[in-house]
């Protein structure tokens, strides 16, 4: 049996003041998700992350702090028969990075990327909620983000 092959890529959990993750509706019409891209090559991985994040949130750097990188890099496979440049890749393998957004709700700029908008509209959810919402083979991935920012995320709202 063939090890899967995996494309690296950067995903980016966004909170806000109140502890609330978001999470975008793909402009595909594919559900929801946290925004998440493809590493350059030699592209270092927090370069990366901010790239992202403006490319998909249309969010400047002076409007986020980064919290965390994650400790290690979660993989998930694509559901057969979908894949990722005709089929060359089996799933992805992330390096997840976790922003606290310090602005407003209007910092976000969905179009910042005219030529690959990738959400359409966003919202706010509790962490315990995200796992919940998106497609069903991101769900293990997810949940194991959740439970690593969680702590962080708990300070940062001041919640108990």
């Amino acid at each position: 049996m063939t090890q899967p092959k995996y494309r690296d890529n950067v995903g980016l959990m966004i909170i806000n003041k109140q502890g609330r993750v978001w999470l975008g509706m793909r402009a595909d019409g594919a559900g929801v998700q946290m925004p998440q891209g493809g590493i350059d090559a030699g592209e270092a991985l927090e370069i990366a992350a901010y790239r992202e994040l403006y490319e998909e949130t249309g969010l400047v750097k002076e409007k986020v702090v980064l919290l965390k990188e994650s400790q290690e890099w979660y993989a998930y496979l694509f559901p057969k028969p979908i894949g990722f440049a005709d089929g060359v890749y089996d799933g992805q393998r992330q390096k997840w990075f976790l922003f606290l957004h310090t602005g407003l709700d209007s910092d976000f700029n969905l179009e910042a990327h005219p030529d690959e908008i990738e959400f359409k509209s966003f919202s706010w959810c509790l962490p315990d909620e995200v796992v919940h919402k998106v497609v069903s083979f991101k769900r293990d991935v997810y949940q194991r983000v959740v439970d690593e920012f969680k702590p962080i995320i708990l300070k940062v709202s001041n919640q108990k």
